[in-house]
């Protein structure tokens, strides 16, 4: 049972552990590295040609990188999904750099996990089909669940995993976390679109700002750089198209010639405990969660007010919540999908919350470089965010060459920049109106 979240005192929350997996790279600092170079994760899709796609890149798991995660995870792990093999690895990574005993066993830990439902794929969806009768409208559920159990007749035999179903529900991995490192306490799985990773973040601070939780697991997963959210993604208008350009050019927040996200898949996860937890038990803190606001609004499915005024109405909400100004805020970690209407949004939000300082406040659009993971992608953005903290480096915005009428006067930074950093603004506005702003803050006391 999710226990309710008192009013009353306040704990402060601090990070002690993160970590991810994205491209190639299974560990943060690899990917902090790589981005800090100017280098992308984004390629071509070894399938999306084949299936004709228009959009034919993608930042997407390696293959070979995907397999060794998956024959890596444990057996008592459970049976896992393509995003909760990614969602394991990157959570079992944070837990281990946090310093936590292997199992918390208490009620006063939880798991926010952020992740997608997963959509058919077409072997499935050929499968299904097999059991429709078109004329009387029909479809034989129990003789398509038969063939899943294997019960059904033996040509009957196509790879489909029985466990399919399990697998792909994303509150599956959640129990399945909670289980593992005994942090069953509170269980939330998020779906709020693109702003999801920020969300589950955002809930998992909330429950132990109030001192209902000591500690959470809290991150994202997601794996659906597949025929079928291509196709999806695709025909609403939001994927750039390659036309033929070099996959590492595509991707472009903020600038005048951006056409649309690239889809991605990726995990990132933060271990957040109170201060006072933290520090009786001698962690190292990376950080802290200064603030949190999460606003729905329902302008469009697929964009907001072209005034900014919703994302400016969450941002500020935010600055409320952690009791700060806009000057206090160094840098923004920007939601930068390299859509026009996402990039004119947050850009028309940026100029109302900062004003004429938004020229002088550095901002990066980390999805040049690792295209869009949807679900995860705040958590990602939230684990760099953290790393931009550590080591006082802004991250580059790759492609962007030159703004449009909204984008001007934004110092979008296009290279690795060192800067003094006390305080991130980490944004994810995603589809159906949901709006997330974190702020993530130099921990006083933190070990570098």
């Amino acid at each position: 049972m999710t226990p309710h979240i008192p009013n009353g005192a306040e704990h402060e929350v601090v990070v002690t552990g993160i970590g991810l997996v994205a491209g190639q790279l299974t560990d943060p600092e690899a990917l902090f590295d790589h981005l800090a170079e100017g280098r992308t994760l984004i390629t071509e899709h070894p399938l999306h040609k084949e299936w004709g796609v228009p959009c034919a890149v993608s930042a997407h798991i390696d293959p070979e990188v995907r397999q060794e995660l998956a024959d890596a995870v444990p057996e008592e792990a459970g049976p896992l999904g393509s995003a909760g093999v990614l969602a394991w690895h990157a959570a079992a990574q944070a837990w281990q750099r946090s310093g936590l005993p292997r199992r918390l066993d208490a009620e006063r830990g939880g798991v926010f996990l952020a992740c997608n439902r997963m959509v058919m794929e077409p072997a499935e969806l050929t499968a299904l089909a097999d059991h429709v009768d078109h004329e009387a409208g029909a479809l034989d559920l129990d003789g398509y669940l038969e063939r899943l159990d294997g019960t059904a007749a033996p040509d009957a035999a196509d790879g489909l995993d029985p466990q399919r179903h399990q697998k792909v529900q994303p509150d599956s991995a959640t129990a399945a976390l909670a289980d593992y490192f005994g942090a069953a306490g509170v269980l939330e799985t998020h779906a709020d679109a693109c702003a999801a990773g920020g969300m589950a973040i955002g809930s998992a601070y909330r429950y132990i700002r109030s001192g209902t939780l000591d500690v959470a697991l809290a991150g994202g997963a997601e794996s659906l750089t597949t025929l079928t959210s291509v196709t999806a993604f695709y025909g609403v208008g939001a994927l750039a198209p390659a036309d033929g350009r070099d996959p590492a050019q595509i991707s472009r927040p903020f600038d005048k010639d951006r056409s649309g996200f690239v889809i991605g898949d990726g995990a990132a996860f933060l271990v957040l405990e109170s201060r006072a937890h933290a520090e009786a038990r001698g962690a190292r803190i990376l950080a802290t969660v200064a603030g949190y606001a999460g606003v729905t609004e329902a302008v469009k499915m697929t964009s907001s007010s072209r005034d900014g005024s919703d994302y400016a109405q969450c941002m500020r909400a935010a600055l409320t919540d952690a009791g700060l100004a806009p000057e206090d805020i160094d840098h923004v970690n920007a939601h930068g999908t390299s859509t026009e209407a996402n990039d004119t949004c947050e850009a028309a939000a940026l100029h109302t919350v900062f004003g004429a300082r938004a020229a002088q406040l550095p901002i990066t659009g980390n999805k040049s470089a690792m295209g869009h993971s949807l679900a995860n992608s705040g958590a990602a953005e939230a684990v760099l965010s953290v790393l931009s903290l550590q080591r006082q480096t802004l991250l580059p915005t790759l492609n962007f060459t030159e703004p449009d009428e909204v984008t001007s006067g934004l110092d979008v930074v296009t290279e690795r920049r060192p800067a003094r950093v006390t305080a991130v603004l980490s944004n994810s506005f995603g589809f159906g109106g949901q709006n997330c702003s974190l702020i993530l803050a130099e921990a006083q006391g933190a070990r570098p």
